[in-house]
């Protein structure tokens, strides 16, 4: 998408104000590009997620992924097809799915990231090998929600940070910074929501 000469002066002096930098014509039409492409992109993601939830309102206890590829909210594989399950919590595989439907593991991981570790996080976050997680949760050190594979193995282990308290997250915040973080976080909607009222004007410039 190329951005009118308006939306090119404009950016500028965006640019100028915020950096107190000036940029030329063609770095300001690059960057001008890149930024109307980027909400162009977000813009695909939230009509596409609306589309989604919309159909979920129809089909309250879900339907298959067609015509289009998710990632696993919990497991993090790609999923599509007859291999994908669509709810309210989201797109899982139909392991993470069965899990979910069974009281395994609480649903609400699929949106609260926050609120627990996978193996992944253990190691970088910790430092625990995935030899040892298993051996933790045997001697009762850790408790973890295990999705089952079909031959009833585990597929994927989960973590509550409510069931593991003795987990001291070395990327918690205070409770300064969490408020801060919240406060960014308001105006970076705002911003967004400006820009892709903007960016909206500018594609009707267009057609």
């Amino acid at each position: 998408m190329e951005p009118s000469r308006e939306y090119i002066e404009k950016f500028k002096r965006i640019f100028k104000d915020t950096y107190d930098k000036e940029l030329n014509d063609q770095e300001a039409t690059d960057s001008a590009r890149n930024l109307l492409g980027f909400f162009e992109t977000l813009m695909k993601i939230s009509e596409q997620q609306a589309k989604m939830e919309r159909k979920v309102k129809k089909e309250p206890k879900g339907f298959h992924i067609i015509n289009d590829v998710y990632n696993c909210s919990i497991c993090g594989r790609s999923i599509t097809g007859d291999e994908s399950w669509y709810d309210r919590w989201g797109a899982k595989c139909l392991l993470c799915q069965k899990a979910v439907d069974d009281g395994s593991v609480p649903g609400f991981i699929c949106k609260e990231k926050d609120g627990w570790y996978s193996m992944w996080s253990l190691k970088s976050k910790f430092g625990i090998k995935y030899q040892t997680v298993g051996k933790l949760v045997r001697q009762g050190n850790l408790k973890a929600r295990i999705v089952l594979a079909h031959n009833s193995a585990p597929y994927e282990y989960v973590f509550l940070k409510k069931e593991n308290p003795h987990l001291i997250d070395p990327d918690r915040k205070s409770p300064g910074r969490k408020s801060y973080d919240k406060h960014r976080e308001k105006l970076n909607k705002i911003y967004i929501k400006e820009k892709m009222t903007d960016l909206k004007k500018e594609l009707k410039k267009k057609v």
